[in-house]
């Protein structure tokens, strides 16, 4: 239906962009009027009684300014072929324009329409107060946003034909007419009522007590007379209407008026046959030279023959509009494509087909929606199938949801090249399939229909379907044995409580297309049977579901078909699925979680305390293994220690790991198939009484809770025939700034020693446990010191640090580490130790004992660590050059006494003066080696 309506779109643009703008020829009868783009134009309807032709008001922009008030037009009574009207700005009123408008006759349609308003976006009333009927095709009304009082009005009373109209009511600030005065309760607005077929001929408030038989719309006197008539029910001739034209007349039907021969051939470019004026001689028949049909000689060949414009001679139909156009044709050179997908009146769709009798090339019929019969076609004798649709088939048939039925072809039907190609016709039978395949002469070996696994059953009869058992997983059916064939399928799928499903739907179509349908094939050696009955378990259902089921049975051409009504079943309950937690919201003592269940009663909540392991943290010295940096560092620098590679990694093992829980949670749940994997909890060892919730729970809060603290949720789903496997959710609390803070701290400072000592206990409840704390120093000459201490050693010492320095601080400040980060006391002077306090520390063991070993960071000095290292440097440059400027001057003879310090070998200073051994070739071909002898003197060899 959308397609439908964008076709209608963009097919009103371009008819309003090329059909061409008809003069008025005559003073009562107009040809097509085409008025667009300026608003005078208007004025080609002056003066028109009837228009043979269509009626198009389109294009006309909002800078002409037009005032329609202006127009009106009350001699038009009758159009012949259609009316539209779309992007007309300014136009508010239709009404007035055409008052006396009695009928739309839709002898040629646009699309499916024969009356279309559309893109009117200034418009707020339509009304034709004297339209009686369109008697041919359907009226499209949409996208006119403040169109009102459309729907009071009966459509399909207005249209006589069948199909779909498409009316959209747009307008909101609307009042509904009340139709006051009116012979029915149909109306254009308050004060125009809708005209009907029941008042064409008598009009008791006009005063009208009899009309001719052949007037339609009422008369205009009480006389009784044919020329009275408005409009006529069928022909006229010069206003007169009549059942036949006079002898000297020839009906022109496409106008329905009668027209002398000089005018059908003249005027409208027509030839005479018979009585009639037609655009074409009928089959055996051609013109002669005075335009009249006479018949063809023996071996004339007396045909008529179209082509399509389309390139690669394929002509799609989509509407009546479009099948129109082979009227009269009686071979078609080409391929023709068949795609309605609107309700059209098949019995006009016949009438544009009424002469077809041969297609040259393919003959493809799919997804045409509304079609239910193929009839039309009864006239075909021969599809050539040049060329074949997918080089092998000349005859397509395929997704076409309400087709039924074919047609009953003639003895010589013939498909001369190609085969048949049938799928997807959620309606038509086999049998009929078979009946067409066996009737029409082609090569059935290339012929491809819906298999026994996708037919759908003629005229079945009915079979009874019971339901003997149900559980929360299966359900037992039976039948009777003498209704069953050799095949049956059993289809079903699960529906929402109080649904029904309509006859109307898939469940004909072929398997593929049955949507959330599942199919068993069943046999009956394969079935139970109990003597009268065969019985069948439907398995692997879900529990408290409710089931939509049917049965249907083949056989053979002589075998019987049945197929049980649907047959609606609720499997029992079943212990409930786990439930769906989430932690929504957690503050230092409480935490809120989400829950969602299904086929629940209630909850069970029980709630875990999971303390950290104090013995694994103090395994771990947190001084020298420290889990971040003592030093304060940047966000950026933090950052920096992460690994984006591992990131991502953690994350897909994240995902891995929630799709590992929720597998098993699925394998391992509690239900009634197996009661051992329902687990039993511990409740010993839960850290609050298990709390029993209402089923309509959706959020919970836990509150009174430890402050940093790990918890395990764990939830069951519950119902009367128990409860669920669990769902378990860890969630910790939140810490509390402040609470790492140590209450009270006491420094004091030894001189004689350098020793300080600092006094302070553990945090009275701190965010989880404490691991260590690092003590910081400083003076005022910006000279600081950090130490460590873990929590087992400070506790061990009696919760005294000792540390002695070089130098000397004046403040100091300690920074407590725990399980949920760190947090730094305020810097407090270091006074001196009184002698009760030195007299306390030279007693005190644990201090004595552990200060050694505690660890420590080296003290550090701005200023003097950088003088050591240049001092290092300029010493270790000084040395090298002096040694470089000794060895160059040859000082190692004159100060022998150095050389036993230097670590030089005497042999190895001999084999450095030695020089290389020198190879002479001799003779072209041998060398000779000459060794050195460093110990020789220039005189050992005379010359």
């Amino acid at each position: 239906m959308q397609s439908s309506h964008m076709l209608l779109g963009v097919g009103l643009m371009l008819l309003a962009l090329y059909v061409p703008c008809a003069d008025s020829k005559l003073e009562h009868e107009c040809t097509s009027i085409d008025i667009r783009n300026e608003c005078k134009n208007m004025h080609l309807l002056d003066n028109c009684t009837v228009v043979t032709g269509y009626v198009m008001i389109t294009l006309i922009p909002i800078e002409q300014h037009c005032n329609f008030s202006n127009y009106s037009f009350p001699l038009l009574t009758e159009i012949t072929e259609f009316m539209i009207f779309t992007e007309v700005r300014g136009m508010a009123n239709i009404t007035d324009m055409f008052p006396n408008l009695a009928v739309i006759r839709g002898r040629r349609l646009f699309l499916n329409y024969a009356l279309g308003v559309t893109s009117m976006y200034d418009l707020e009333q339509l009304a034709f107060p004297q339209l009686v009927a369109i008697q041919r095709g359907q009226v499209y009304i949409g996208n006119c946003p403040q169109l009102c009082n459309i729907d009071r009005v009966n459509w399909d009373l207005l249209t006589l034909s069948r199909g779909d109209n498409h009316i959209i009511a747009a307008g909101k600030n609307c009042s509904t007419p009340v139709c006051k005065g009116c012979t029915s309760s149909y109306c254009w607005s308050n004060i125009y009522c809708q005209r009907s077929l029941n008042e064409n001929v008598v009009n008791p408030q006009a005063n009208i007590n009899t009309c001719h038989e052949e007037c339609l719309g009422g008369c205009h006197g009480d006389s009784g007379s044919a020329a009275d008539c408005a409009v006529c029910r069928g022909l006229s001739d010069a206003g007169v209407c009549v059942k036949s034209c006079p002898k000297n007349k020839y009906a022109l039907e496409h106008f329905q008026r009668c027209y002398t021969k000089d005018e059908c051939v003249t005027k409208h470019g027509f030839v005479i046959s018979e009585s009639q004026c037609v655009a074409f001689c009928p089959s055996g028949y051609k013109a002669d030279n005075t335009s009249e049909c006479v018949p063809c000689g023996i071996e004339e060949a007396c045909v008529s023959v179209c082509t399509p414009d389309q390139a690669g001679y394929v002509f799609s139909i989509y509407s009546l509009a479009d099948a129109e156009k082979l009227r009269g044709c009686q071979i078609f050179n080409g391929s023709m494509v068949i795609t309605i997908r609107n309700k059209v009146n098949e019995t006009q769709l016949a009438q544009s087909f009424q002469s077809m009798r041969e297609i040259r090339g393919y003959l493809k019929i799919y997804r045409s929606s509304q079609l239910k019969s193929l009839d039309f076609l009864s006239t075909l004798e021969r599809v050539h199938g040049d060329p074949l649709e997918t080089r092998h088939y000349s005859f397509v048939l395929y997704d076409n949801k309400q087709l039924a039925g074919l047609w009953k072809p003639s003895p010589q039907l013939e498909f001369m090249e190609g085969g048949m190609f049938m799928h997807r016709n959620n309606k038509l039978c086999n049998r009929r399939m078979r009946e067409f395949q066996n009737t029409a002469s082609h090569d059935r070996s290339l012929d491809s229909l819906q298999t026994n696994d996708q037919e759908v059953q003629c005229s079945p009869l009915k079979m009874l379907l019971f339901v003997q058992k149900r559980t929360h997983r299966t359900v037992k059916l039976s039948w009777l044995k003498h209704q069953t064939s050799q095949r049956l399928e059993l289809i079903h799928r699960p529906l929402q409580p109080g649904k029904l499903y309509h006859e109307e739907s898939d469940l004909e179509a072929p398997v593929c297309t049955r949507i959330n349908w599942k199919r068993r094939l069943l046999f009956p050696d394969d079935l139970i049977e109990n003597g009268t009955h065969y019985l069948f378990e439907l398995d692997d259902l879900e529990p408290s579901t409710r089931y939509a089921c049917l049965l249907r049975t083949f056989g053979d051409e002589l075998a019987q078909e049945a197929r049980s009504e649907l047959t609606y079943v609720q499997t029992e309950q079943d212990i409930p699925k786990p439930p769906v937690l989430e932690l929504v919201k957690k503050t230092d003592s409480s935490l809120s979680m989400r829950m969602a269940g299904r086929d629940h009663d209630s909850f069970v909540l029980t709630v875990f305390e999971l303390p950290d392991d104090r013995a694994y943290i103090d395994q771990r010295n947190y001084c020298r293994q420290p889990s971040y940096m003592w030093q304060a560092i940047s966000g950026a620098e933090w950052l920096s220690f992460e690994d984006y590679d591992d990131c991502c990694a953690g994350k897909a093992e994240q995902l891995d790991d929630s799709r590992f829980i929720a597998n098993m949670r699925e394998q391992y749940r509690c239900s009634l198939d197996d009661r051992k994997q329902c687990r039993r909890l511990v409740l010993a060892e839960a850290s609050l009484p298990q709390l029993r919730l209402a089923g309509n729970t959706t959020e919970y809060e836990l509150k009174s809770l430890h402050r940093f603290r790990l918890y395990a949720l764990q939830l069951q789903a519950c119902n009367q025939l128990g409860c669920s496997s669990h769902t378990t959710l860890y969630g910790r609390t939140n810490y509390t700034m402040g609470a790492d803070l140590l209450s009270q701290l006491n420094a004091c400072h030894i001189p004689e020693t350098q020793k300080y000592i600092l006094r302070f206990e553990e945090p009275q409840k701190p965010n989880g446990m404490v691991t260590n704390y690092v003590i910081h120093y400083r003076n005022n000459f910006n000279q600081t010191h950090a130490g460590c201490v873990t929590r087992q050693e400070h506790k061990s010492a009696g919760y005294v640090y000792v540390k002695q320095l070089n130098i000397t601080f004046n403040e100091c400040a300690v920074q407590v580490h725990s399980l949920a980060g760190d947090v730094m006391t305020p810097y407090i002077p270091i006074k001196l130790c009184s002698d009760e306090e030195q007299r306390l520390l030279a007693h005190n063991r644990e201090a004595k004992e552990v200060s050694p070993e505690m660890s420590e960071v080296p003290a550090t000095t701005t200023h003097a660590h950088g003088i050591s290292i240049f001092l290092v440097c300029f010493l270790s440059g000084c040395t090298a050059s002096l040694v470089w400027v000794l060895y160059k001057r040859r000082c190692w003879r004159q100060l022998p006494g150095l050389r036993r310090y230097v670590p030089v070998r005497e042999q190895w200073l001999r084999d450095r003066q030695q020089t290389e051994d020198r190879e002479i070739l001799v003779d072209g071909f041998e060398t000779v080696r000459f060794q050195n002898n460093n110990d020789s003197q220039p005189n050992d060899y005379t010359m």
